[in-house]
């Protein structure tokens, strides 16, 4: 039956004026084709279609549920081999698949496209930062070899404290004492690990100590802090165009964030 409804559903999306069906036609064009199939459905299972084919027609498919987990952190897609996820610190393979890479390309186009972003032979790796915060990270053929991967690293919305780290274990309750006295007394600190460690989320709680009225400045290369403080300017670097021009990194940053009379300075990765 969702198969048949997809294609009805399709069918008229395509009727859109400008040819740029919008997630506002999607409810009329469900119910036109459900008529068209004399198909009568409970509200609750409508509501269920919809989101599915919302995920597919307009967002991110077979990977938005696994999105929808708040304890996901982060979801790989391996080409059509497979796709893992990190939940709540550790690695397991989901059973989600694709078939196609295709469909893969399709969902990283429908990713970056918005943001100005391009993805093709000539520039076959992306990085950019959804609107979520989010990090997408893909890389296509041929540099990908076996087929296109995807990567998009989410963010907590309420950013760990040193409080918080002590609960999770991440440090003792004396060193992150240690460390907070440090940030205070205006002490630098450098913070180093491997992937996925935790360095930002230990910099972003390390950040909760600088005191409310003070000036930060960020420098990343992706943004991904989220500091408490009001007074806070956030720098992220930008990529050469295809011309190769317009690249701005850390350093050119780091020059101007002097110029910016900031009271703390942040550089991320």
């Amino acid at each position: 039956m969702r198969s048949r409804v997809e294609r009805g559903v399709v069918e008229r999306l395509r009727e859109a004026p400008d040819g740029r069906p919008t997630r506002d036609q999607l409810g009329p064009a469900i119910r036109a084709a459900l008529d068209a199939e004399r198909l009568v459905v409970p509200t609750a299972e409508l509501r269920v279609l919809e989101r599915w084919l919302d995920d597919r027609l307009f967002g991110l498919g077979e990977l938005a549920p696994l999105l929808r987990d708040e304890r996901v952190s982060e979801v790989m897609v391996n080409g059509t081999r497979g796709v893992w996820i990190e939940r709540d610190g550790r690695l397991e393979r989901t059973t989600v698949r694709f078939d196609d890479a295709e469909e893969i390309l399709v969902l990283i186009e429908r990713l970056v496209a918005p943001l100005g972003r391009r993805i093709d032979l000539a520039t076959p790796l992306v990085d950019a930062r959804l609107p979520d915060g989010s990090r997408v990270h893909a890389v296509i053929p041929p540099i990908a070899v076996a087929g296109p991967v995807l990567t998009i690293r989410r963010f907590s919305a309420r950013p760990l404290t040193p409080d918080d780290l002590v609960r999770n274990g991440t440090v003792s309750a004396t060193a992150a004492s240690y460390l907070t006295d440090a940030v205070r007394r205006r002490r630098s600190i450098l913070v180093s690990g491997g992937t996925s460690s935790g360095k930002t989320t230990t910099l972003n709680a390390l950040a909760c100590a600088i005191g409310p009225d003070e000036r930060v400045v960020t420098i990343e290369d992706a943004a991904e802090l989220r500091l408490p403080q009001a007074n806070v300017v956030s720098l992220e670097t930008r990529v050469p165009s295809v011309e190769g021009t317009g690249a701005v990194d850390v350093r050119t940053l780091l020059r101007n964030a002097l110029r910016m009379r900031p009271d703390r300075i942040l550089v991320g990765e």
